[in-house]
């Protein structure tokens, strides 16, 4: 099992995380246009959230909790988590550390479209995935160098 087999319920997960943080940021920025990036961010991220879950099959349950190794994608999730609790006064500071996490997540997806250890549909999910967050997140760079 490669390390992106043992992450695709971490991605499903983080994918969601991310689709409650960018709804609850659309709500909070008064910029229209920013708020309609960070809805679309939300959307891409609950659509691959629910096509991963539909395609992906939950590993077995052991009596034994699984221990999860310590990786960026426990990082990424804590992030997420971190910004909903306490949002950055600085514009600045929040798109830094967006464009950050969508960058690392979109390396994590591009590693799963390349993981033959995945069906065919997770790999090609995660490749319209990585396509859809490209563009997101070059407007995401832009609202970064404007703020």
């Amino acid at each position: 099992m490669t390390d992106t087999t043992s992450s695709i319920s971490d991605l499903i997960e983080i994918s969601e995380d991310g689709t409650a943080f960018y709804e609850e940021a659309a709500q909070k920025v008064k910029d229209k246009k920013v708020s309609t990036l960070f809805a679309r961010l939300a959307k891409a991220k609950s659509e691959l959230a629910a096509e991963l879950s539909a395609e992906v099959k939950p590993a077995p349950k052991s009596k034994k909790p699984a221990k999860k190794p310590a990786s960026s994608l426990v990082e990424l999730s804590k992030v997420y988590t971190g910004m909903r609790k306490q949002w950055p006064d600085s514009p600045v500071e929040r798109f830094t550390r967006m464009a950050e996490i969508e960058g690392q997540l979109q390396t994590t997806f591009q590693k799963v479209v390349l993981d033959r250890d995945h069906s065919f549909v997770v790999r090609v999910l995660a490749k319209q995935y990585v396509s859809k967050a490209e563009v997101l997140n070059k407007e995401l760079r832009a609202c970064q160098r404007n703020a």
